[in-house]
C-alpha cells in the first residue's frame, strides 16, 4: 500500500512508526508516488559518438523499492543500502531505456547524462529534487506498467536514489495478512501522529480506481458509438423504406411480368450498396484525417499510447459491423417488395 506524508515535521515519527508496525514486512519510499504525474528529463549517454538526447520519464526510489514491488532486476544490481541520497551519482534503469540509449551495447557501467526538462507539461510544480547530474548506470529492471489513464501513461525510465527521510517521499509498504486490514490499523496508528496525514491506500484500490476510469470511458465511447449507428441504420431504413414505396408500381410491374421474389430482393438490395460504399469510403477517410488532426493537438496528444487511431484491426472491424448492419437495415424493405401483389398493383394502375 501506499502512505503519503504531507507534513513534514512528523515524517520522522510517521516513518518510524510505520516501519516498527508488526504487520508491515517492508518498507520503502519514492518520489513521485505510483499515483503522482511522471516526471520528465532529457537524459544523454556520456560518448563523443553519441549526438543529441532522449526525453525520459524519472523516479526517485529508496534500495528497498524493486523488491517491495516485485521489479525483476535483469543485469547489474539495485541500489545498496549505503546509496539513499538523492545526490548519489548512480542510476538504474529499464530495459526499454537501457535499449533505447544503448541499442548496440550493456548500458551497465555506462555514463548518463541528466537534465531536468524544464518546460515538460509533467513536470509538477514543486519538482526541486532532480538537478543536472552525471551518474554511472548499476542496474537494469525489467519494464512496468502504465496506468493506461492519458498524463499518467508514462512508464519511469530512470530509477535515482533516495530515502524515506527526504521531504515530499511517499512510502510504499508491504504488509501481511488482508491488506485492508493492514490499512485501517495503520491509519488508526499513524492519525495518532498527524491527524491531517495524507492518504493511506492498497495497491488493490488504485488499481480499482484506474480501472473504474477506464470503464466510464469505455461505455462512454460504447454509447455514443452504438448511438450513431443506431441513428444511421434508421435513416437508412427509412430511406429504403420510401424508395420501395415510391417503386411499388414498378416492383409490381417486374413481378406481373415474371420476376421473382428472390430478384425482386436483389434490386433493393442494390439500391443499399452504392450508397454504403460511398458512404464507408468518405467515412473512413474523414474519420483517419480527423483523428490524425486531433491527435496532432496538444489536448489529444497525451492519448496517443493509448489510442491508435490507424489501427487497421479496429478499422477493419468497424466496416464489417456496418455492413452487416445495414444489410439487415435493408432486409425489411426487401421483404416487403418481394410481397407487393402484382395484380393488386396493376389494378391501381
Amino acid at each position: 500500500m501506499m502512505i503519503e506524508i504531507i507534513n513534514e515535521p512528523f515524517r520522522e515519527a510517521m516513518v518510524t512508526a510505520v516501519a516498527s508496525d508488526p504487520m508491515v514486512t517492508a518498507v520503502a519510499a519514492s518520489w513521485p508516488d505510483v499515483m503522482g504525474r511522471p516526471c520528465a528529463a532529457f537524459a544523454r549517454p556520456d560518448s563523443a559518438r553519441t549526438e543529441g538526447r532522449s526525453h525520459v520519464a524519472y523516479q526517485f526510489v529508496s534500495p528497498e523499492y524493486f523488491d517491495v514491488l516485485g521489479i525483476d532486476v535483469l543485469r547489474g544490481r539495485a541500489f545498496t543500502p549505503a546509496e539513499r541520497t538523492a545526490t548519489t551519482a548512480v542510476a538504474v534503469v529499464s530495459q526499454s531505456v537501457a535499449r533505447q540509449l544503448w541499442p548496440n551495447g550493456e548500458a551497465v557501467g555506462q555514463v548518463l547524462q541528466l537534465e531536468p526538462d524544464p518546460v515538460s507539461e509533467s513536470r509538477a510544480a514543486h519538482e526541486n529534487l532532480l538537478t543536472a547530474r552525471t551518474v554511472t548506470v548499476v542496474g537494469v529492471v525489467r519494464d512496468i506498467a502504465g496506468s493506461g489513464i492519458p498524463d499518467f501513461n508514462e512508464k519511469p525510465g530512470v530509477y535515482l536514489p533516495a530515502s524515506a527521510a527526504i521531504a515530499e517521499t511517499s512510502l510504499i509498504v508491504r504488509v501481511k495478512g488482508d491488506p485492508d486490514a493492514a490499512r485501517k490499523a495503520l491509519l488508526q496508528r499513524l492519525t495518532t501522529i498527524d491527524p491531517n496525514m495524507g492518504q493511506v491506500m492498497t495497491m488493490r484500490t488504485m488499481a480499482r480506481m484506474q480501472a473504474y476510469l477506464l470503464q466510464i470511458a469505455f461505455w462512454l465511447t460504447l454509447a455514443l458509438g452504438g448511438l450513431a449507428l443506431a441513428l444511421t441504420l434508421s435513416g437508412l431504413f427509412s430511406v429504403l423504406s420510401y424508395l420501395v414505396e415510391q417503386r411499388a408500381k414498378e416492383i409490381g410491374v417486374r413481378m406481373a411480368l415474371g420476376a421473382t421474389p428472390r430478384t425482386v430482393g436483389k434490386l433493393v438490395l442494390s439500391q443499399l450498396a452504392r450508397p454504403v460504399a460511398i458512404g464507408l469510403l468518405a467515412g473512413t477517410a474523414m474519420a483517419g484525417g480527423v483523428a490524425i488532426l486531433l491527435m496532432s493537438t496538444p489536448a489529444a496528444s497525451t492519448i496517443g499510447s493509448v489510442v491508435h487511431v490507424l489501427d487497421p484491426v479496429a478499422y477493419a472491424g468497424s466496416l464489417i459491423c456496418i455492413v452487416t448492419a445495414c444489410a439487415f437495415s435493408a432486409l425489411v424493405p426487401a421483404l416487403r417488395a418481394a410481397r407487393i401483389d402484382p395484380m393488386r398493383t396493376l389494378r391501381q394502375e
